[in-house]
């Protein structure tokens, strides 16, 4: 006997549309739940009943009642899908115990976790998938995704110690191409004072949390005159027009360190300028369950 004997069953939708009809007692509230036309409901009853050669409502103006077949073969079908549900739920829980999930910025994804990936996947081992959950830089408060273990926020408030690291507390600089810096060499080794002819690269709008030109310049001293801007909403895009030529840009030390490594880009400036932002790793609560989010928690907590 093949299984396909083994397991001869009726077709999915007749099921699904015959548990929903006889719960409810009626088609037309069958068909709202399950987004579909009365019509169709009913095609599928009239299917599952050819099917089995055995009537199952008894129709009426008043609604839908089962037959004592249908009674008895109600009680199969529940039982049947709920085991299928359950088995689903646990199979998907045993697979998501195999991988973690970050939810990030763009940027924070690209500059901060892509350098890292291979010492993180040496971390979590071969096995583990990692998922990578980006948003956009300008939305504020993110809420957890339901699918998240692990979110990398400027706001910890409320975490408990042991459910987040403290990944960077950051630091900026100017950074532009060896061909700008090349370019302006004189005024770059000047005061800030005298760098009204540079063109600044910037952001449509700061990131959250994140430190501006303007923090910049309340440290580091602020051009005599307004420098132009051109303004992007992407800080990648700002590294990239940096790199390309265009102007200087703000760089956080976390998020250039590759760029300033290879050449790309030149730091300019007299440092680092330290700021009291922190970016943290915090565990969703999904996250909390799971050992191997914690585990790389811990890897964030090593000072990335």
């Amino acid at each position: 006997m093949t299984t396909r004997d083994l397991y001869r069953l009726p077709p999915s939708s007749a099921l699904i549309a015959f548990e929903s009809a006889a719960r409810h007692a009626n088609f037309t509230l069958a068909a709202r739940e399950l987004r579909t036309s009365q019509a169709a409901v009913s095609r599928q009853i009239a299917k599952l009943e050819t099917w089995l050669a055995a009537r199952l409502f008894d129709r009426s103006r008043a609604g839908a009642t089962l037959t004592d077949a249908g009674e008895r073969f109600r009680d199969g079908v529940a039982a049947g899908l709920a085991a299928i549900h359950r088995a689903a739920a646990e199979a998907a829980e045993l697979s998501q115990a195999e991988q973690v999930v970050i939810a990030c910025s763009h940027d924070s994804s690209h500059h901060l976790i892509l350098p890292r990936y291979d010492a993180l996947r040496q971390v979590l081992g071969d096995d583990v998938r990692i998922r990578i959950l980006t948003y956009h830089h300008s939305i504020q408060n993110l809420p957890p995704d339901p699918s998240a273990d692990i979110l990398l926020t400027w706001n910890a408030a409320g975490v408990a110690p042991e459910d987040r690291a403290l990944v960077v507390t950051e630091a900026v600089r100017p950074v532009c191409s060896p061909t700008y810096a090349a370019t302006h060499a004189q005024i770059l080794a000047g005061p800030v004072a005298g760098w009204s002819g540079l063109t600044f690269l910037d952001l449509v709008r700061p990131n959250e949390g994140w430190a501006s030109w303007e923090d910049w310049y309340a440290a580091a001293g602020r051009p005599d005159a307004k420098p132009r801007h051109i303004e992007f909403d992407c800080y990648t895009y700002v590294l990239e027009a940096a790199a390309a030529g265009l102007g200087v840009a703000l760089a956080w030390r976390h998020f250039v360190e590759r760029p300033l490594e290879s050449g790309a880009l030149v730091a300019v400036g007299d440092g680092f300028i330290e700021t009291d932002q922190q970016y943290f790793g915090v565990l969703t609560e999904k996250g909390r369950r799971k050992p191997l989010a914690r585990r790389c928690l811990a890897f964030f907590d090593r000072g990335v």
